[in-house]
């Protein structure tokens, strides 16, 4: 506080009215830092305040002491609302005509004015000008008071709708027209600008006659010397345009848009790149325009015209501008800037005028191969913003250049093209598949796109009602004629064109009974992907049932709400369908053994199609039950075919001599499924082992007395199953057949009677065992090198899943007409745990054969240790029966003399 009072005291002796004294620059310091400081006493501020105010009037002979007082002032204002009004009616005051002094106080109250809440700023601008004073300040013949005093007149223009109206509109109009024809054009520019605010903020309430005046004012300075003047003149003149077109006045206003976008079409080759943009841009705001003059700046060759009458506004050029080639020259303008201004332009007249329109869509699809991105987005916007409004009448050569963009670098032209083909109308179904093939591409090359794409199809699809129909039925033929396996629906081709076909009837539910219904089958699995690119169009649980109930599935909507609502879509509709599946099994079961082999068919055949669609898109862990069971009833469909071998009139008679294959593939179906998948539950390996006591049972009949090695094989399954459960009937009966020593073949057909297929449940826990293969440096056209005769490498990256450390697992190697050769798996080897293992590793093959090429079938095995009555004791390599864990690879090898 001594040190506050110490500087106010010194800065009062220093700011001593005295007309002879010396101002003090550090004094000035000190009151500029007590000012701005906010721990500074409210005494000590009105102290320093009335202190500087004082001193004011004496410093005129110094006029960059005055200059910094009056910015400490200013600064501290809107500091202490308390005092600004006091500190701006001094400052007011000192404008008593001394060209030396206003300047530096209209910069002041400038700054006062423009750091101020609205409110506050319109009261201080209520005070401090009046109509007299701004005349005089802007008749002066000092450049920093007019432009002081227009840069406060712009301000107010700003503030227009909050400003009490300090000036009325024709003082403003009148003062702005007169700074137009300053000398100085920085001030002619500004006055320009502020005009068009003023034409901006109250463009309402002005009369019809001020746009007028002040297009007038524009047309003679668009042909300024000064660049700015000339861009700041062409801005109004559109901006003039613009409200004359709107206001309603009962008057034809054609001749006079007409003349307006003439004058604007004459800027569009101004040597100046700024003057040529904002010609562009204000050529889209003149609306109204006439088709003659439209179709004239679109053809550098003048064209007859019916509207070539006089200038409603008179020009001070003798010669009537032309717009010819206007936008030709936009266009082809070595500038992008330009280029963009124009494309903006072009669209918003297309939409005006269709013939304009039809001629513009070939300047704007030539403008797809532009090299600036921004160019091109800018015609997209145009081409969206005509087909919007229904005047984008795209041709068939306009296509090919139009698909293109879906391949651009640029993902926002991607976007943009899109865009634009979820609203155009295509004329003939040529071009329909075209794009929907494009589109496809597109999904291919870049998939993270796929929401955006599917949208893109969707809407190709619920706009042309009569081509979607055509592509769904024929991918309904195409699903037809090919057998499972050959068409992955996963696919993004498959994907993409469902979404094509299930459009319109999705939309309009009226082509649903034309539609295949098996489309509608395979697109439930697609369910979330639709659904996420159909956001804000379709609920999820209205595609499910919509979907549901057109499709040929048998699990309809109704039946899997109640999993849906307590489990939420994915695992409800997954356990909806294992649910089906298990049912439909039992169901199949029954007709087996009642003979009704056709039936049960029919029922395991549509099982396996349920899970071929509803596995599309599942997600790992569920993929792993859709298998597991795919592969279960694979087996059901075996037995099927082997229990109608049965002679029943005599039951000791199993005739399947001639049926061998059927059995063989039966026993390694069972041992695939038992060997290819872990985290079962009690009740489901319990299931698998009966299985596997059925595949011995049909054994033992071709086997008429049952070898020791097969008693001991169905004791050890027996054993385990009273390890974990209790014995189902069947089993038991097996059990008690051996412990009696009876003989299995008589009992074949009890034994067979007594056998259940139990229904099965989702299993959350379940994993698949399997192993994937990929070869190093190898394809068919660049195989690996070999010596006749001498071992060759092949270099392999093995990825294992769900591997015990008790597993035994082999490389399978064969070469066709020749012994395989097994090479042993050290677990050890691998990196990583028991859910994944990997290992790259070098392994030789041994017996390369005395040929210029030839090719290795590579694969990974388990050997089922389990099965006992399989030991193989004289082969080099596994010691029992195996079954593949991976795809088998091809490996391709030349020898190095044919190199």
């Amino acid at each position: 506080m001594e040190e506050e009072g110490s500087l106010v005291q010194a800065l009062t002796t220093t700011c001593n009215p005295n007309p002879l004294f010396q101002f003090n620059l550090t004094s000035l310091s000190s009151a500029q830092s007590l000012l701005l400081n906010p721990s500074t006493s409210i005494d000590t501020i009105h102290s320093t305040v009335e202190s500087l105010l004082r001193s004011l009037p004496h410093l005129y002979t110094n006029a960059t002491s005055l200059s910094l007082a009056l910015s400490v002032l200013a600064q501290s204002a809107p500091l202490h609302p308390s005092l600004s009004q006091t500190i701006v009616s001094s400052i007011r005051s000192l404008i008593n005509g001394q060209d030396r002094t206003s300047s530096a106080v209209l910069s002041a109250l400038l700054s006062i004015v423009t750091s101020c809440h609205n409110e506050d700023g319109s009261s201080i601008l209520t005070s401090i000008l009046d109509e007299d004073l701004v005349l005089s300040l802007a008749s002066s013949g000092v450049y920093k008071i007019r432009s002081g005093i227009l840069r406060l007149l712009v301000f107010i223009v700003a503030r227009w709708k909050c400003s009490g109206k300090v000036l009325t509109e024709e003082v403003m109009v009148r003062v702005f027209l007169r700074f137009t024809g300053d000398i100085y054009p920085i001030l002619r520019s500004d006055a320009i600008d502020g005009l068009c605010e003023f034409l901006t903020v109250a463009r309402d309430g002005v009369d019809f006659c001020v746009p007028e005046c002040c297009l007038e004012r524009a047309i003679g300075l668009i042909e300024d010397d000064d660049e700015l003047v000339r861009v700041a003149a062409v801005r109004m003149v559109g901006l003039c345009g613009e409200m004359l077109g709107e206001k309603e006045n009962g008057v034809d206003k054609t001749e006079q848009m007409d003349t307006i976008f003439t004058q604007i079409c004459s800027m569009a080759r101004d040597m100046s790149v700024k003057v040529r943009i904002e010609a562009f841009n204000a050529l889209g705001k003149v609306k109204l325009v006439s088709d003659a003059v439209l179709m004239q700046s679109l053809s550098k060759k003048i064209l007859g015209s019916k509207n070539g009458g006089k200038l409603i506004i008179k020009l001070d050029k003798a010669s009537k501008p032309c717009a010819a080639g206007a936008y030709i020259h936009g266009i082809e303008d070595e500038f992008y800037e330009v280029r963009k201004a124009a494309c903006r332009s072009l669209g918003i007249h297309a939409v005006i005028s269709i013939k304009f329109a039809d001629d513009s869509i070939n300047y704007l699809m030539d403008l797809m191969n532009d090299d600036s991105e921004s160019v091109r987005l800018e015609a997209l916007d145009s081409l969206f913003y005509m087909a919007a409004h229904g005047c984008l009448n795209v041709q068939e050569k306009h296509m090919h250049m139009f698909l293109g963009l879906l391949t651009d670098m640029s993902s926002l032209v991607r976007h943009g093209a899109r865009k634009i083909l979820q609203l155009i109308k295509l004329p003939k179904l040529e071009i329909f598949k075209s794009t929907v093939n494009e589109l496809i591409a597109n999904l291919e090359k870049y998939p993270e796109e796929e929401e955006g794409i599917f949208f893109a199809l969707f809407s190709l699809g619920k706009n042309h009602r009569e081509f979607s129909l055509d592509v769904a039925k024929d991918l309904a033929k195409q699903i037809e004629r090919t057998s499972k396996g050959d068409l992955t629906f996963a696919k993004p081709s498959m994907a993409a064109t469902l979404v094509v076909c299930i459009a319109s009837p999705l939309s309009e539910n009226e082509n649903a009974p034309d539609t295949p219904v098996v489309l509608f089958s395979y697109a439930v699995p697609l369910l979330g992907r639709i659904s996420r690119a159909l956001q804000g169009t379709f609920d999820q649980n209205f595609l499910l049932t919509f979907l549901l109930d057109h499709s040929n599935i048998k699990w309809k909507s109704r039946d899997l709400m109640p999993e849906i609502a307590s489990k939420g879509i994915c695992e409800g509709l997954m356990q909806s369908v294992i649910k089906f599946i298990s049912k439909s099994v039992g169901d199949a079961w029954s007709l087996i053994k009642g003979s009704n082999r056709n039936d049960a068919e029919k029922i395991l055949r549509s099982c396996t199609k349920e899970l071929e669609i509803i596995s599309l898109n599942a997600s790992q862990s569920a993929s792993t039950t859709l298998d597991f069971f795919s592969k279960y009833i694979k087996i059901l469909q075996l037995i099927s075919k082997i229990w109608c071998k049965f002679d029943f009139r005599n039951s000791t008679t199993f005739h399947i001599k001639s049926h061998h294959i059927l059995l063989e593939k039966l026993d390694s179906a069972v041992r695939k499924i038992r060997y290819s998948f872990t985290g079962w539950t009690k009740e489901v390996e319990c299931h698998i082992l009966e299985l596997s006591l059925l595949v011995d049972v049909f054994t033992f009949s071709l086997a008429r007395i049952p070898s020791n090695e097969y008693l001991k094989n169905l004791l050890s399954k027996i054993s385990h199953l009273e390890a974990i459960s209790c014995l189902s009937d069947f089993t038991k009966e097996i059990k008690r057949l051996i412990e009696e020593r009876s003989s299995v073949m008589v009992n074949l057909h009890s034994l067979l009677k007594v056998f259940e297929c139990p229904g099965l449940e989702f299993v959350r826990e379940m994993k698949p065992i399997k192993a994937e293969l990929k070869v190093v440096g190898d394809d068919s056209e660049n195989p690996l090198t070999f010596v006749p005769g001498l071992p060759a490498g092949i270099r392999l990256w093995i990825t294992l899943h769900s591997t015990s450390s008790t597993d035994r697992l082999w490389l399978h190697m064969s070469v066709r007409g020749r012994r395989p050769q097994y090479v042993f798996l050290d677990l050890s080897n691998f990196e990583g745990s028991e859910e994944v293992r990997k290992c790259s590793s070098l392994i030789p093959f041994y017996e390369t054969p005395k040929v210029a090429s030839f090719e290795i079938r590579v694969c990974i095995v388990i050997e089922c240790l389990s099965e006992h009555y399989e030991v193989l004791k004289e082969r080099d390599g596994p010691k029992y029966d195996v079954t593949e864990l991976s795809v088998e690879k091809l490996v391709y090898f030349s020898s190095v003399k044919s190199r």
